[in-house]
């Protein structure tokens, strides 16, 4: 069986959705399916392992990183040519007009569609002020989504509300390499290369550097906190990079980091602080939950879902500056003996999220939707389906 990935960006590392997008693609063989990319940003060292096609687009003025797809389906009609055989399912990474067309050309041809819903963008509009647009944008997503066979959730909460809007919404959370996010990487070292205190309590944030991520919260806790008792560590890249050094002074801004590097990041910190209140999952607080981490987050879907309040952190109302820093200083008060139960309970709690399962669940999901198709009901005029290791 061929799956086509179709996301706005397959820039390893690039975002949450391209995470995700690379946990899935490195299970494929295993499981014994083909996957293609079709993307408006592709990664020229991943489309040596996996066949990618870049899509014709435009650069985005304000995210530089990200391209906005132009054209057709004629354009993906001549990807799928390029590619040589036809998907038997196509699975959507996002709502964008990649997205879209896509969808359009796979309805046209009779292919299943599946999409995951990774990005929540009604609550994206109150940070730019673009409230008024809300009805808009949810009536767009709820026609693209509705047309698809199945859409994955990663929230419960938000499950329950697209299938109000009547989306075929059906639960599937995200997993994360417990190998890798381990406490076992906290340094010493760390600490002392960046200046840190013995007695300090270090505050992490890991993610996007935007302010659809409600970073004028984590500028408000900072400036509420003792700096002599706290240090501030800030992980991540962006375009408001500038503005937030600006606001955040003694803040330690470390750029992007992957791989040991994070997870040494993690696993040397004492508390987790993330308020953005518009995740569909809380990737990175995952991750820190496996590093050991008690985690501040905003009490939102996603990242709540995955917070056990007064146990693993605290869930904390999105714009309540004064509760994310009461709930700071709660934690670093903790005594040693309680501080390692929370670290302890911590990494339990993620211990029950592992990539296997959840990509077994998928491509049991894959397999479900794609039946007929696999079995060879082919609508006429279509590409022959070919490749090496589809059953």
């Amino acid at each position: 069986m061929v799956v086509c990935h179709v996301a706005g960006t397959a820039q390893r590392g690039q975002d949450g959705v391209t995470r995700v997008l690379y946990e899935y693609l490195e299970r494929h063989r295993t499981a014994q399916l083909d996957a293609v990319v079709l993307a408006a940003v592709t990664d020229e060292r991943e489309s040596q392992r996996f066949p990618m096609v870049e899509m014709p687009s435009i650069r985005l003025p304000i995210y530089r990183d990200y391209k906005l797809f132009v054209g057709g389906t004629v354009q993906i009609e001549r990807a799928i040519a390029h590619l040589g055989y036809t998907p038997n399912l196509f699975h959507l990474h996002t709502p964008c007009p990649l997205g879209r067309v896509a969808l359009r050309w796979a309805r046209e041809h009779g292919i299943p569609a599946i999409a995951t819903y990774h990005t929540h963008f009604p609550s994206y509009l109150r940070h730019h002020r673009l409230g008024v647009l809300r009805p808009l944008i949810e009536k767009s997503l709820v026609e693209f989504y509705r047309r698809c066979d199945c859409v994955l959730v990663p929230s419960q909460i938000l499950r329950d509300e697209l299938q109000q809007w009547g989306i075929p919404a059906r639960y599937l959370p995200h997993g994360t390499d417990t190998a890798l996010f381990h406490p076992r990487w906290a340094s010493h070292r760390w600490r002392q290369r960046l200046g840190i205190g013995e007695q300090q309590c270090v505050l992490l944030y890991v993610g996007r550097l935007v302010w659809e991520k409600n970073l004028r919260i984590l500028v408000d806790v900072w400036n509420r906190l003792d700096r002599r008792q706290f240090a501030m560590v800030i992980v991540g890249v962006g375009p408001i990079e500038s503005t937030l050094r600006r606001l955040m002074p003694g803040a330690q801004f470390l750029g992007y980091q992957a791989g040991v590097e994070l997870a040494q990041s993690y696993a040397s910190s004492d508390v987790f602080v993330f308020p953005s209140d518009t995740e569909t999952f809380g990737n990175v607080t995952l991750e820190a939950l496996a590093s050991g981490l008690p985690c501040v987050v905003a009490d939102s879907p996603g990242s709540s879902e995955l917070v056990r309040h007064a146990a693993t952190g605290f869930r904390i109302a999105p714009h309540d500056g004064a509760g994310f820093a009461g709930a700071i200083e709660a934690l670093a008060g903790l005594s040693p003996d309680r501080r390692l139960l929370w670290r302890w309970r911590a990494r339990l709690d993620a211990e029950r999220y592992q990539w296997h399962s959840v990509c077994a669940e998928l491509f049991s999901i894959y397999r479900e939707v794609a039946t007929p198709r696999a079995a060879g009901l082919m609508p006429d005029g279509l590409l022959h389906t070919a490749s090496p290791s589809s059953p």
